[in-house]
């Protein structure tokens, strides 16, 4: 399992909550950046929540916690989690954890399609050459061949 699906369990509350309670304006003016990409947005809002100013509540130790876990994503999971973030303050008005949570599993899954392919292999002794996330093989020896399997 990737380290942000694993990160997203601790990460979604994080940034739900300060985008709820805290970060209104950002999330305002971020959405109002439809120039922006979907990754710009969510990085704005994901800066403003890891730099909390004075005036902010203070920082809880699980915040503590999503904000570590937030820096020791790799750069590709930062750009996926960005651009989660910034997919899921513009679809509609849940800013829930378990809706950004959700979204980060979509944006997971869709950067990631690209790492699994089909094969298909016909005919007698078919190589079949890939990565794969699963395989079936299927083998239908005719009589004369003996067992197959």
């Amino acid at each position: 399992m990737s380290e942000l699906l694993t990160a997203a369990a601790v990460i979604a509350p994080f940034v739900s909550s300060a985008a709820t309670s805290f970060a209104g304006a950002v999330v305002d003016s971020a959405q109002n950046r439809l120039a922006d990409s979907a990754v710009e947005r969510g990085r704005v809002l994901l800066g403003r929540v890891l730099r909390r100013g004075a005036d902010d509540p203070p920082r809880t130790e699980q915040d503590a916690a999503a904000a570590t876990t937030i820096a020791e994503l790799s750069p590709d999971d930062r750009e996926i989690l960005e651009g989660a973030i910034g997919e899921w303050m513009t679809d509609g008005d849940d800013l829930s954890a378990r809706s950004l949570r959700t979204q980060i599993e979509i944006a997971h899954r869709e950067y990631h399609a690209g790492d699994r392919i089909q094969v298909t292999s016909h005919g007698d002794g078919s190589p079949t050459i890939g990565k794969l996330d699963t395989a079936n093989f299927y083998f239908n020896p005719r009589p004369d061949q003996g067992g197959g399997s």
